[in-house]
């Protein structure tokens, strides 16, 4: 099947989906972070069933660590942990909010952040949105301080917020393999070109990802007007017929081929003698 995101998944059914729905939670690589997650660990390994939602939401009901487990408890009135990580040195800050709302997230960057970046004189960049894929570093310190809290707290789980220093510190000892991980991963990297002038297809990565209606995701065609070379991806100012401009990242366009088709060039024939 060729899904709304233009990736072609294997269709399955009974025991085989199950059982590939089970592996997302249970396998090696599985962790228990809710249904539509799993619902999406499935269509990043390749397959789709229509019922997919609704067995991955029973799966969750019914599984047994998840339901010992229970939400994230609150310590000490806070709920969330705000991460930030230094993309460069990979130094990671962490810390405990009642709240997980824009108010906090800007609060933070005035304060202590603020002063480092003016210290140092380090420009703040922003990633892009609705591209997860800068967040990466992110995610991954996510899941590490999470299992180093879980055997910090033990059966007092209300006391996180505690030992969240600690974590923070056990965490920025240990020993990352990074090197050897990055080199495989930018081995495979293939650069697209773009320029002042192109015309590109921008994905719209807001549409639902299996839509009932047959609307294609990408939109345009847009003119580059402008790129910005900010490592790591870089970022483009589009602007279109009618008027609007905004600035994306490259990573969601493509090369947009227009105009009139070039025409055919009919080679003329001869006729040839009929052998005896």
């Amino acid at each position: 099947r060729t899904c709304a995101d233009q990736i072609i998944r294997r269709c399955v059914a009974g025991k085989e989906a199950i059982d590939i729905l089970n592996a997302c939670p249970s396998g090696p690589t599985g962790v228990h972070y809710g249904a539509n997650y799993a619902a999406k660990k499935v269509f990043e390994s390749g397959f789709y069933w229509p019922t997919i939602y609704k067995d991955a939401f029973e799966l969750v009901k019914r599984c047994d660590s998840c339901q010992r487990q229970g939400p994230f408890l609150s310590s000490k009135g806070n709920k969330y942990i705000l991460v930030a990580v230094d993309y460069l040195s990979k130094s990671v800050e962490a810390e405990a909010l009642p709240t997980n709302d824009a108010r906090v997230v800007v609060k933070f960057l005035k304060s202590l952040f603020s002063r480092v970046m003016a210290k140092y004189g380090v420009t703040h960049r922003l990633s892009t949105a609705y591209h997860p894929q800068t967040s990466g570093q992110v995610e991954v310190t996510n899941r590490r301080l999470k299992h180093i809290l879980e055997r910090m707290v033990g059966e007092n789980r209300a006391s996180w917020s505690d030992k969240l220093e600690d974590a923070l510190w056990a965490y920025e000892n240990s020993l990352i393999y990074k090197e050897r991980t990055k080199k495989l991963h930018d081995d495979k990297i293939k650069n697209l070109i773009f320029n002042v002038g192109d015309q590109v297809l921008l994905f719209n990565s807001r549409l639902k990802i299996f839509s009932g209606k047959l609307k294609s995701r990408w939109s345009g065609p847009f003119t580059i007007s402008e790129i910005y070379p900010i490592y790591p991806y870089e970022t483009a100012k589009l602007i279109h017929p009618d008027g609007c401009n905004f600035k994306v990242n490259c990573h969601r366009l493509k090369h947009y081929h227009g105009g009139d088709s070039p025409p055919l060039e009919i080679p003329d024939v001869h006729t040839l003698p009929k052998d005896n």
